[in-house]
């Protein structure tokens, strides 16, 4: 009898568990909310980078929205870039410094902030992996505060008034990256 009640407990609690990290990570898709929901980049779209970018080693950049930081971790390993993310959600950034602790990862810092309080001068790559009406949300802001040099990526998603001077294509041939400059 013990072990029943022990048994029911212990799934009463996992459930609990389980919707409540339901609810802080995809929150924001079932809202009106701004806020963007946790969805890691996809290891496709990141191979798709590994193979069409050519990015500068040493070079800084931003995740605007950044989660686990995970795209910051591939950027860092792949072209030796030094990444900073920033996200309110602080779920996903706990789980992104634990990975970056395992990964032995020290070139990526993971802030909690809102991260339009960012100074994106400060940074030569500007990367997003945010829904569309998100990118129309930001976008006057981002193009407004990079320097002539710095370099929009935008996996998935194009923002609505800035045209990209260059895309990559997946394997059916539809642009899935999204390059831009002020």
């Amino acid at each position: 009898m013990v072990k029943v009640i022990i048994c029911y407990i212990l799934v009463f609690i996992i459930a609990g568990a389980g919707i409540w990290f339901t609810l802080i990570m995809l929150g924001p898709v079932f809202t009106r909310d701004k806020r963007a929901p946790y969805v890691p980049s996809f290891n496709y779209h990141l191979n798709l980078m590994k193979k069409g970018l050519k990015l500068r080693k040493g070079a800084k950049i931003i995740d605007l929205g950044c989660g686990d930081g995970k795209a910051l971790r591939f950027f860092s390993k792949n072209f030796g870039l030094k990444g900073e993310g920033y996200d309110i959600n602080p779920v996903a950034l706990q789980y992104g410094r634990f990975l970056n602790r395992y990964h032995k990862e020290k070139h990526v810092k993971l802030i909690k902030s809102n991260f339009e309080k960012a100074d994106l001068k400060n940074y030569n790559y500007i990367y997003t992996y945010l829904f569309p009406n998100q990118l129309t949300d930001i976008e006057k802001w981002v193009f407004s505060k990079i320097t002539n040099k710095a370099i929009v990526i935008s996996n998935s998603f194009q923002f609505a008034k800035h045209k990209p001077f260059q895309t990559i294509k997946n394997h059916r041939g539809k642009d899935s990256i999204f390059l831009y400059k002020k």
